[in-house]
């Protein structure tokens, strides 16, 4: 089997099952992101592949050999944890050659490899001093470096952007796909930030109680998600949930949300009945829209970023209860919007937003399935 990751596996954590049979490959030279919620089970599928804990049923593969009866020093995986530390007493370039040191690595190729890796994530000014000296960022990258001139057959990291600061994050995350692209080797990332999620990965795997949800390109996962849960855990601001019921009635075909009627102008993707209706925020539109309905809303939260704000608005129409829904708000029906950044808008304030019926994604209400996507 080709790839690095695990198949059907099954892992048990104190009495708990912490991995539900897996099956997740990252092929060679892929960049596969594995998103979820704490407790999802990222960091101990990270582990499993590591060799750090042992399978209940099924296999590990590193690029393409079944290693589940594998030492973990023997399975040429580099592993960078998110609490990685670096030897205090020993400047960057000795930080980054220390594994090499360990391995025997003769002095001249060491020192090669140091060199090259260090020049990749530009440390090259900072060989000379040590940890103390250097921002949370750059010791990341140090770690990064250190595991790299191992030259391993697979690359994990696990949340090594999460200790970092706003602006921090965006250049390490830069760094990453600049050095790690071009190595060929499968590298599983793990993050519980939707935002690094898509901005990196070439795939996405969302992982939900040890379970894995849906696996595809970013665009996949933002677009088509198969579920209320895979919808509501990608995506900033997260997408918006109403609660409908479509109608159809002399031909003509709608979806009612409280008192208001949102039409189709078409025949119905999905049969009659209730139905969840998800608007991503960019479908959501603060001012009358072509063909759209207008519906009224609470402002319930205002977030300002800068270029725009991300504006939570709560809809009269009942509350929502697919699986998944409360991750996205807590009770009723809710929106999400795009309001320009000079927009005098407020929590509590009454405001209508336009919404068309067309731009839905329509999802099961009982197991939360998605239906159709527009």
């Amino acid at each position: 089997m080709e790839g690095t990751g695990l198949r059907e596996v099954t892992v048990t954590r104190g009495g708990t099952v912490a991995l539900r049979e897996v099956t997740l490959l990252a092929g060679v030279g892929e960049l596969m992101v594995v998103l979820g919620a704490s407790g999802s089970g990222k960091s101990t599928l990270l582990r499993t592949v590591a060799g750090l804990q042992p399978v209940d049923s099924g296999a590990v593969f590193v690029a393409g050999r079944d290693v589940t009866a594998v030492p973990p020093g023997e399975r040429r995986v580099a592993m960078v944890f998110e609490t990685g530390s670096l030897v205090p007493f020993l400047d960057v370039a000795a930080n980054l050659g220390w594994g090499l040191r360990t391995r025997h690595v003769p002095a001249e190729e060491a020192a090669r490899r140091v060199a090259g890796r260090a020049a990749e994530l530009r440390l090259n000014r900072l060989l000379r001093r040590r940890p103390a000296q250097l921002s949370e960022g750059e010791r990341g990258l140090v770690g990064i470096g250190r595991a790299l001139v191992q030259q391993p057959a697979a690359f994990l990291l696990d949340e090594p952007l999460a200790h970092l600061d706003a602006a921090e994050r965006l250049r390490v995350r830069r760094r990453i796909v600049e050095v790690v692209r071009p190595l060929g080797v499968a590298t599983l990332y793990v993050t519980h930030d939707p935002t690094d999620a898509l901005a990196i990965a070439d795939r996405v795997a969302l992982l939900h109680e040890g379970r894995v949800v849906q696996v595809g390109r970013p665009a996949e996962l933002y677009e088509r998600p198969v579920s209320v849960l895979a919808a509501v855990s990608v995506g900033f601001p997260t997408m918006g949930l109403l609660p409908a019921r479509l109608v159809v009635s002399g031909g003509l075909a709608g979806y009612q949300v409280g008192p208001r009627t949102l039409p189709l102008w078409g025949p119905p993707a999905v049969p009659a009945g209730e139905v969840v209706l998800g608007f991503r925020p960019e479908d959501v539109h603060p001012v009358p829209w072509p063909d759209a309905v207008e519906l009224e809303a609470v402002v319930t939260a205002v977030e300002y970023t800068g270029r725009n704000q991300a504006v939570t608005l709560a809809v009269g129409a009942g509350p929502v209860t697919a699986p998944g829904a409360d991750l996205a708000a807590a009770g009723g029906a809710t929106l999400r919007a795009l309001y320009p950044a000079r927009d005098p808008v407020r929590t509590g304030d009454a405001v209508r937003v336009s919404v068309d019926a067309r731009s839905a994604h329509v999802f099961d209400p009982v197991t939360g399935a998605a239906l159709h996507h527009p």
